[in-house]
């Protein structure tokens, strides 16, 4: 089928398909005349003249729309979402065509002639114009994949991180392929440059191991930084971590995620001391506590984490006691409902929540 499309959000992979493609249907020595590309929003006359255009020599012609709006709905907060191609329909709302021009181009298209459209969202298999384009073309999707900090890595991530690592002629343990794909949030583009900077720095070994990424990669959840610096009671890398969160993401967003961090915590904490309690116990003999990652194995499944994070949260809440989170995650529930109805500006309530209890010692 010479017409395809590429939608998704992941942009990392949709593109390497993009350059695939590319390399495989365009002759070097004819590519300047047999190759073009379109920018941003397409009128529906752009492609069915261009469709009707023919490869310059041996090997195939490739035409590429990239960024194209067609597949998804608009955001704009419009009346009709949907994607008007009827007689006086609309592609990019500059330009109308006939519904059947469209599709009589796209089905009469010339076997060495590609059309590919890149559309950097998903895919909405809902609207008639993508029914129309999906009748003729080939639909390839490319949704992001879903991460949660702290989560078991979903069984997509680990093949991708498998395969890359495969690429560059190595092999990886699974608790360093956890480490890149918590760390840098699933971000395939970025997990890619980390597994080629490691497997570089093995050579001339190929087994890629924790300490390796650990000693090469930083852990970039920045929420993670400054709730590990508060629970230290390192209040200067606390605020200045903070600082740094605040410059990319709003206060709102961070007071959402500190919600669900002192929830996960008040749950694993409860767990650890439920396990405590079941170790044996004399009169006169101390009670011994269970190492971090022997916790980690026993809670995995009723948390339904990676043993990696889970000890590493299991390690990151020792300073502190499972009274002073479930004071913590009251003053922010109090803080967050004060933020909602005007009554504290929700910086103040984020310096309250850090260290406010600081603030009461002095």
């Amino acid at each position: 089928m010479p017409a395809l499309v590429l939608a998704g959000e992941e942009e990392f992979l949709l593109y390497r398909k993009l350059e695939e493609l590319k390399e495989k249907l365009l002759d070097p020595a004819f590519a300047s005349f047999n190759y073009q590309r379109l920018d941003g929003a397409v009128s529906g006359s752009d492609v069915v003249d261009l469709a009707a255009s023919i490869p310059f020599g041996p090997g195939n012609k490739v035409i590429i729309f990239d960024r194209c709006d067609w597949f998804a709905k608009k955001r704009a907060g419009k009346s009709d979402d949907k994607p008007k191609t009827g007689k006086a329909g609309k592609a990019s709302g500059k330009d109308s065509v006939d519904e059947d021009k469209l599709a009589e181009a796209l089905a009469g298209l010339h076997p060495n002639t590609y059309l590919i459209f890149v559309a950097t969202q998903n895919f909405d298999s809902t609207l008639r114009l993508s029914k129309l384009v999906a009748q003729h073309a080939k639909v390839e999707k490319f949704d992001k994949f879903k991460h949660w900090a702290g989560g078991e890595a979903s069984t997509e991530l680990k093949n991708f991180v498998q395969k890359e690592v495969h690429h560059f002629g190595a092999t990886i343990d699974e608790d360093a392929a956890y480490y890149l794909i918590d760390g840098l949030e699933a971000n395939l583009r970025h997990i890619h440059k980390e597994i080629e900077k490691a497997a570089t720095y093995i050579l001339p070994q190929t087994h890629i191991t924790l300490d390796v990424v650990k000693r090469l990669s930083p852990h970039n959840s920045q929420i993670f930084a400054v709730t590990e610096y508060w629970l230290a009671g390192k209040h200067e890398q606390t605020l200045n971590s903070l600082r740094e969160l605040l410059s990319k993401q709003n206060a709102m967003g961070v007071i959402a995620a500190l919600q669900t961090l002192l929830s996960k915590w008040v749950q694993i904490k409860t767990l650890c001391e439920v396990e405590k309690e079941k170790l044996p116990y004399h009169p006169g003999v101390q009670r011994r506590d269970l190492p971090s990652h022997e916790l980690a194995k026993r809670l995995q499944g009723s948390l339904k984490a990676h043993p990696f994070a889970l000890e590493k949260d299991i390690k990151r809440l020792q300073p502190v006691s499972l009274d002073f989170l479930i004071r913590k995650r009251q003053d922010l529930t109090r803080m967050e409902q004060m933020v909602k109805t005007g009554l504290m500006p929700d910086l103040h309530a984020l310096e309250l929540f850090f260290f406010g209890e600081e603030k009461r010692r002095q």
